[in-house]
C-alpha cells in the first residue's frame, strides 16, 4: 500500500499487522504518557517534571520490586530511568522515540523507600537527542546511570 501524502494534522505513520495507520501526534505530549503509560501506572513511577529536555520521576518501592537478593530488580531501575528519557525527550513537543539505551548499575539498593531518577538532554542534531539519566535514592547516593538516544519523530 502506497501513501502519496500525508494531511497537515498527521505527523507520522505506523505499521500495525501488515496496515499502515496514519496516527496523531498529541499536543501535549507529557500528558499523553501520564494517561498511556500503563506500564509506569503498574509500576507506580510518578512524573514529578518535565520540561526543557529534562526530567523528574519517582516511584516508591516495595518487597515486588525486590530481585532474589533482596535489592532492587535491574528492570526497575531502567524502566525508572526509561520513563525519566521518555519524559526528557519528548518535554520540548516533539514527539520522539527511544533508539538506544544502556545502563550501568553503580550500586545494589535494598527494594525499600523511595527511588528517583531525573533525565537530561546532553546533546542534540536535527533529529537525534543524546540524554542522560541518573537514578539516585533521595539522599542523592547514585544507583545507576543510563544513557539513551532519541529519535524525533515530529517537528517543533
Amino acid at each position: 500500500m502506497a501513501i502519496d501524502f500525508l494531511p497537515d494534522h498527521h505527523d507520522t505513520l505506523n505499521i500495525r499487522k501488515g496496515v499502515w495507520v496514519i496516527m496523531e501526534i498529541p499536543t501535549d505530549v507529557i500528558q499523553f504518557i501520564r494517561e498511556k503509560d500503563t506500564f509506569a501506572h503498574k509500576l507506580g513511577i510518578k512524573i514529578i517534571e518535565a520540561k526543557d529536555g529534562c526530567s523528574h520521576v519517582s516511584m516508591e518501592l516495595d518487597e515486588t520490586h525486590a530481585n532474589a537478593l533482596g535489592n532492587v530488580h535491574g528492570g526497575v531501575f531502567f524502566s525508572l530511568a526509561d520513563l525519566a528519557f521518555a519524559t526528557a525527550c519528548n518535554s520540548e513537543g516533539v514527539l520522539s522515540v527511544a533508539i538506544e539505551a544502556s545502563i550501568q548499575y553503580m550500586a545494589p539498593c535494598r527494594s525499600e523507600g523511595v527511588l528517583e531518577a531525573r533525565g537530561k538532554k546532553i546533546n542534540e542534531t536535527r533529529r537525534l537527542g543524546f540524554y542522560r539519566i541518573e537514578v539516585t535514592r533521595p539522599e542523592g547516593d547514585l544507583v545507576a546511570v543510563m544513557q539513551a538516544v532519541a529519535y524525533k519523530k515530529g517537528n517543533k
